[in-house]
């Protein structure tokens, strides 16, 4: 497959140092989670189901807080890719992403991205995109709007909440929260 025309995007993307997100976006949390298997968010709040080897916990994604713990063993459905919720998301069956496939959504409804791309195995980096932005832009001679927020030699999960305030990053060691209030 030709892909030469594709050099200079990624001469760019590897010199392109990891940062902070663009505001809106600012860090709300980063939690260590030993072992972990899946998060999934609840489709009606800011909350974020964390499945570990060592049990379940929701955190408050707005602000930053854990907000329920179980240290009970748990087992999620890996074939629907669902998981039980505790605490406020008692008997709510959500669905995740992590080890075993999934995924968040990759889109806020006000156009914020993300792309996950691998330039050099096994490091994959993260990529939050302005609004309606394309990776490909500075292809056509315009200005690049994303920012290279992670560069994680294993990813677990990566995406939006549901109502795009939200934004997580999942490895299988921790979890970093961003949020936003602008919207």
């Amino acid at each position: 497959m030709y892909t030469k025309h594709l050099d200079p995007l990624r001469k760019e993307l590897r010199e392109l140092q990891t940062r902070s997100p663009p505001q809106p976006w600012q860090k709300v949390g980063e939690f260590a989670v030993g072992g972990l298997l899946s998060i999934g968010f609840d489709r009606e709040s800011e909350l974020l189901l964390i499945v570990s080897s060592t049990g379940r916990g929701v955190v408050d994604c707005q602000s930053g807080q854990r907000v329920a713990r179980d240290d009970g063993e748990y087992y999620e459905d890996n074939m629907y890719l669902e998981a039980v919720g505790i605490g406020p998301l008692q008997g709510k069956i959500l669905r995740v992403s992590g080890l075993h496939g999934g995924g968040l959504p990759v889109t806020a409804g006000d156009g914020w991205s993300v792309e996950i791309i691998t330039l050099d195995w096994p490091a994959c980096e993260i990529l939050l995109l302005e609004p309606f932005a394309s990776l490909y832009d500075s292809l056509d001679g315009k200005p690049s709007r994303f920012h290279k927020i992670g560069n994680e030699l294993e990813l677990r999960a990566c995406g939006f909440s549901y109502s795009g305030h939200s934004f997580v990053v999942a490895t299988p060691s921790d979890i970093t929260i961003y949020g936003r209030n602008d919207v």
